[in-house]
């Protein structure tokens, strides 16, 4: 019974493991590409205003949050997520490492107040607002199957809206 119920696992595991190899690679999440993060909340907002486009803020702890790292791989790493973001926003990273030689101190205060601004409490969280800084919309989390849809579907639903 042991070797049956191990036999099943095994072959779930496997299953879901090409399932997600097909899907990273579905996606271009391989392509390990930068995109340009503004570092200065306030010329981020003058950006979103002066290209009247809507303002993408991504609230992550970089060194310690596992889901924000997979997030960073799979989707703002990716052809994909780059041909969007030049075309349709103007990105700005709210950073809250445990290492806080990563971030200026003009940087944290910025991101303090976000936090509180935006009620953040969950890391990974995308915040998209308008050129006058009202939320269109948001997404908490990111899955551990790795499925990028969710957040394209969102970013085209805020677009659209």
């Amino acid at each position: 019974m042991k070797k049956v119920i191990f036999s099943c696992v095994f072959t779930i595991g496997i299953f879901f493991q090409a399932i997600g190899q097909d899907s990273f690679k579905e996606n271009n999440i391989e392509d390990n590409i930068e995109v340009n993060w503004e570092k200065d909340y306030s010329k981020a907002v003058k950006l979103s205003k002066s290209s009247k486009k809507p303002l993408l803020i991504f609230f992550t702890g970089s060194d310690w949050c596992s889901p924000c790292k997979m997030l960073v791989a799979d989707v703002f790493q990716s052809k994909k997520f780059k041909n969007l973001s030049e075309d349709d926003f103007v990105l700005y990273e709210a950073n809250y490492p445990r290492n806080k030689d990563l971030v200026s101190k003009s940087q944290k205060s910025n991101n303090e107040s976000l936090k509180r601004k935006f009620n953040i409490n969950t890391y990974p969280t995308v915040i998209i607002v308008n050129s006058k800084e009202h939320e269109l919309g948001r997404l908490k989390g990111y899955n551990l199957m790795r499925d990028t849809s969710y957040h394209y579907s969102f970013f085209k639903e805020t677009l659209n809206k």
